[in-house]
């Protein structure tokens, strides 16, 4: 629940067209609003139905004024693909924390035959094998739940609100398996804070 003075908490979510991003971003506004709190979206949806970038901003505290953070002024950065990760990160603060799923899609027409990754040197970034944990369970297209179940042991949201959220999103024959990824999601980023970042620094 928020406090009327609240600094506010702003996530960015990045990814490409169809992996789920705007419904990310539904799903934590709707488990914001749930709990209390005063939230802002904005989105930017691109070429999404071409593999291109796709971003939302998720603004919650009180109060709120802008939907929308500029460079330096993220809090958390919450990336389903390598590539977006990485150029979305100017816009996060220097001591913010960048959530990344462990996959990497250069676009084509900048691919080379020997092609590598570029370096995950930056000491914000926390990759996370959401791409083959979707797989593992024959849901590709359910990334997007991994890597909200990992973004919500960032955010200070009760387990009720999710649970409500997660119930209310449009029933699919893949809500179980939705929910699955979701809580292998947060018990992958709960083993990871007990290694180290213990949270957000506001």
């Amino acid at each position: 629940m928020s406090d009327p003075g609240t600094a506010p908490l702003t996530v960015l979510l990045a990814g490409l067209g169809g992996q789920g991003v705007v419904t990310a971003g539904d799903l934590l506004l709707a488990a914001a609003l749930h709990d209390g709190w005063e939230v802002k979206k904005s989105e930017i949806h691109g070429l999404s139905r071409r593999f291109g970038s796709v971003s939302c901003q998720i603004r919650l505290g009180s109060p709120v004024h802008s939907p929308l953070r500029g460079h330096g002024g993220i809090d958390i950065l919450l990336a389903l693909e390598g590539y977006e990760a990485l150029k979305q990160l100017p816009y996060l603060k220097p001591e913010g924390v960048g959530l990344v799923n462990e996959f990497w899609l250069r676009p084509a027409a900048i691919q080379t035959e020997d092609d590598v990754p570029p370096s995950r040197a930056d000491s914000r970034l926390h990759w996370f094998p959401g791409t083959a944990q979707a797989h593992e369970l024959d849901a590709p297209r359910s990334l997007n739940y991994y890597m909200l179940g990992v973004v919500a042991e960032w955010l200070p949201l009760s387990q009720n609100s999710w649970d409500q959220a997660l119930a209310e999103a449009q029933p699919t024959n893949a809500a179980p398996t939705n929910r699955e990824l979701f809580d292998i999601g947060r018990a992958t980023a709960q083993n990871l804070r007990r290694r180290g970042p213990r949270g957000v620094p506001r």
